[in-house]
């Protein structure tokens, strides 16, 4: 197995608790919260280790909340280097509604970032992506200040030492990075049509084309929500689509997809195999609540449920598509 390496730059210590309703003006009474340590990066590894393997985590954390969030993570038997900070580390709280079955989410900014500093952080990721290449998987926001270029320079310095970036963000800093190509891009159907611009009615499967002939990155992931995900390399695009499950809630879907996803890739699966099996466990994730995410009996279990559809019209005409 390849090595991973999961960077989580603005982590956040999770809160998840049950109201019976959202009412203004009224004291909710909650229930007992349960507390995770989260964000992008951070929730890739803990699902990469519900399946099985292995990665390392780089966590930027700072002040009381990150040494809760240290603890929390410690138990997990990850292996992490934390960096740390000054500022405060932000909290996430989800409030699951009872009456509706819809989780109401809550997310603070985060702490504040420097240029110096998050070049001294880059300078570090760098040094361990030389000692640890393989895959490197740049998940989440930005925190506050932290440059927009972040993700490219790091984008850059992996190619450079070998590795291979994975990266799952959005906004400006997913802009800034795709203008570096790295090797896999996931992202949503609106993300993709910000990157290439143009019409706004274009299909999910043309935009994941038009990602890789634009020379934004390798593979580009379009995800599709309950539809699964489009998956488009120079050979083309493919559609996985998931199986029928109860959804309870969307969180932590994508993390578990690219968890999955990078699991399967270090362990030398090809693309289309790779992309079954987060399918597979974005499936498992949306089947529990809140910041749960995938559990592994159900990806074994979903993974052989996924359907691969090949597209069969290029990115400027509409044509027939076959299952495969």
């Amino acid at each position: 197995m390849l090595p991973i390496l999961t960077v989580t730059i603005n982590p956040a210590l999770d809160i998840t608790t049950h109201v019976p309703a959202l009412k203004p003006r009224q004291k909710l009474r909650c229930d007992v919260p349960v507390h995770h340590a989260g964000g992008g990066g951070v929730n890739v590894s803990r699902a990469i280790k519900e399946l099985g393997g292995q990665s390392r985590a780089f966590v930027a954390l700072g002040g009381s909340t990150g040494s809760q969030f240290e603890a929390l993570f410690k138990r997990t038997g990850i292996p992490a280097e934390i960096w740390p900070l000054t500022e405060e580390t932000r909290l996430s709280f989800t409030a699951m509604e009872d009456a509706s079955g819809l989780p109401y989410r809550f997310v603070l900014p985060g702490p504040t970032i420097s240029a110096a500093e998050a070049e001294a952080i880059l300078d570090r990721l760098e040094h361990i992506v030389r000692q640890y290449t393989g895959y490197v998987v740049a998940s989440g926001s930005l925190a506050p200040g932290t440059p927009i270029d972040f993700y490219a320079d790091l984008a850059v310095r992996t190619r450079t030492a070998g590795g291979k970036l994975i990266l799952d963000t959005h906004g400006e800093a997913l802009r800034a990075a795709a203008a570096e190509r790295p090797y896999l891009i996931r992202l949503n159907h609106l993300e993709a049509q910000e990157l290439v611009g143009g019409d706004s009615d274009r299909a999910a499967h043309h935009l994941a084309l038009e990602l890789i002939d634009g020379g934004y990155c390798e593979v580009a992931i379009v995800a599709l929500g309950e539809r699964g995900a489009i998956v488009s390399t120079s050979a083309g695009p493919i559609e996985i689509r998931p199986p029928v499950v109860e959804m309870k809630s969307g969180v932590g879907a994508g993390d578990s997809f690219v968890g999955a996803l990078v699991f399967a890739l270090a362990n030398g699966r090809s693309i289309e195999d790779a992309a079954r099996y987060g399918v597979a466990a974005a499936a498992s994730a949306v089947t529990t609540e809140a910041t749960e995410l995938c559990r592994r009996a159900d990806v074994e279990a979903f993974y052989p449920q996924t359907t691969v559809v090949r597209q069969e019209f290029d990115a400027h005409q509409s044509g027939s598509m076959s299952a495969g």
